[in-house]
């Protein structure tokens, strides 16, 4: 480990933590405050230390600029840079700037990459440490080793590169259900800039040229929400996610599952009502917000409504959540209605039971016919997650995908709709040496320095022909897409995934494969477009037209 750095210890070191950067405006990230960084955060300001946030997401200027206006405006001990494997040529970019302007503070790695890889941080960036896992404990430590001056190596939670080059992580254990709950508690929600982005997305959504108040009203809600975390990982163990491998990763073992109990949640919903008054949807970000087993969700349904009746929270505050379809019942699907759960997300991934049983996920198989079918009928909107393509796939589990995915699109479900495997660091299909030569690499450049290397972007199906049904629907939807994006307001994944299914339908029929009229499906597409912009031109109605023709 290399020695300390000579940094301010007049006090408490002070602490910049950056998110990650979406310069796509939420394609990669959701376009909302970073809530792990800001927890970070509170735990940092609870403990008495000086610790303070830089969004890029969230500047009114270029975030490079405004970056560089943030650290001249502090003397910064310690600097995080968080990073996600779609967003890291990103992230790297900002760690480059600070170490250009700060080359004496001491800079720290954190989220994903850093954990799953710490050796490729310390390839491709300026860092001296990388945090593994939650960063809570690792900050703390690092916080108070500079504090009294003591050397930086060997702190529990971090990877270090020796003076040989060599990588050394130390293990962590994930926090407590105790801790998880008091790092959640720290959360300073009350300094959140959740009015900016409401702002921002308002603009994007252009709310005031909606034809009808119902349509403004529907995209408010969509909008102006907040996000809470109760859960620390989950534990299904799908093989193209990484989440479930996070904290075992960072732990050398199977980490304990943690999160709040309902009166937690339920202190945490009314917290956030007093910091966010306008707010009028709270989004549970949990991968997992209920379980098959699951003791909390119908007496939480019952503490939020009774919290409603007594005015401690507002009756119109509406939640979305992210579920196991497998956990779903007619009884807590009525709870949850009952508690204004307006949207209920499902990990779907795929319509053919051969697919799921490739991701791990058959045994959601034979439930969800029903559980949607029952969701809809109590009047949830169900949102469903799904990939079209898996590496053993055949062209027939992609056509039933499709198929079923325009059925239950025009039941009521929203879909989000992915082409093939996204490679993620740390998921099992990530892992598999057999996948290597299915995987494709794209170059990666980190802006303003000469640093690039391969970042693996997409698994592709085996099956040849799979392979270039999947590229052709590709390359027509980026030709799509392209043009629509520049005449519209902005293009919801509900949008997004019909263009999907349009884009597919030419290219499955001619290898045998009827999915819906091209008719319906336009006219699903037209009912659903967002509004153009303001003021634009006849040429712009006409590319529009085209756009979609």
């Amino acid at each position: 480990m290399k020695e300390p750095k000579e940094v301010n210890t007049e006090g408490s070191p002070s602490v910049l933590l950056i998110g990650p950067y979406d310069p796509h405006c939420g394609e990669y990230t959701f376009l909302a405050p970073p809530l792990g960084v800001w927890r970070l955060a509170g735990v940092l300001g609870a403990a008495g230390i000086e610790a303070k946030v830089f969004d890029p997401n969230c500047c009114r200027e270029a975030p490079q600029r405004a970056l560089e206006r943030e650290l001249l405006s502090g003397d910064w001990d310690i600097v995080g840079v968080s990073t996600t494997g779609m967003t890291l040529r990103y992230d790297l970019e900002l760690a480059h700037i600070v170490r250009r302007m700060l080359p004496r503070s001491i800079l720290v790695a954190g989220g994903m990459e850093a954990t799953f890889r710490p050796d490729l941080m310390f390839e491709l960036g300026p860092f001296d440490l990388a945090v593994l896992g939650e960063g809570e404990h690792p900050l703390l430590e690092l916080v108070s080793r500079v504090r009294a001056r003591q050397p930086l190596g060997g702190i529990t939670g971090t990877a270090e590169r020796t003076k040989d080059g060599n990588i050394i992580t130390m293990p962590q254990h994930a926090l407590t259900r105790e801790e998880l709950r008091d790092a959640i508690y720290s959360t300073p929600y009350d300094k959140m800039p959740y009015s900016a982005y409401w702002e921002r997305l308002e603009g994007a959504y252009r709310i005031g040229a909606l034809p009808s108040k119902a349509a403004r009203e529907a995209h408010l809600a969509e909008i102006r929400s907040v996000r809470l975390i109760t859960l620390n990982y989950c534990p299904m163990g799908c093989t193209f996610c990484s989440a479930t491998n996070f904290l075992h990763e960072a732990q050398g073992s199977v980490a304990s599952i943690a999160r709040l109990e309902a009166d937690e949640c339920l202190h945490m919903i009314e917290r956030i009502a007093a910091c966010h008054p306008r707010a009028r949807t709270i989004i549970f970000q949990d991968d997992i917000f209920s379980f098959t087993r699951d003791r909390r969700i119908l007496p939480l349904c019952e503490g939020i409504i009774a919290a409603k009746r007594s005015g401690r929270i507002p009756a119109q505050l509406q939640f979305i959540s992210t579920n196991r379809i497998d956990a779903m019942t007619p009884e807590r699907l009525s709870a949850m209605r009952r508690a204004g759960f307006r949207v209920l997300g499902f990990g779907i991934e795929s319509f053919s039971q051969r697919v799921l049983g490739e991701f791990n996920k058959a045994q959601i198989y034979r439930h969800i016919e029903p559980m949607l079918t029952a969701a809809l009928a109590t009047g949830v909107t169900p949102f469903l997650d799904l990939i079209l393509s898996s590496p053993h796939a055949q062209l027939e589990d992609v056509a039933e995908t499709l198929k079923q995915a325009y059925r239950w699109l025009r039941e009521g479900c929203e879909i989000g709709m992915y082409p093939y495997v996204i490679p993620f660091s740390g998921a099992a299909f990530a892992r598999d040496p057999s996948l290597a030569p299915y995987t494709h690499h794209v170059r990666r450049q980190v802006a303003g320095t000469g640093i690039s290397w391969q970042q693996p972007a997409k698994i592709l199906p085996m099956d040849p022909v799979v392979t270039d049904v999947i590229l052709r629907m590709e390359r027509s939807f980026e030709a799509m897409l392209a043009p629509l994006e520049k005449e519209v307001a902005h293009l919801p994944s509900r949008v997004r995934s019909l263009l999907w299914i349009l884009c597919s339908l030419p290219i499955m029929a001619e290898r045998g494969h009827f999915i819906a009229a091209e008719n319906e499906v336009r006219a699903e597409l037209y009912a659903r477009l967002p509004t153009l912009r303001p003021g634009a031109s006849h040429a712009a109605h006409a590319r529009f037209a085209a756009a979609t023709a």
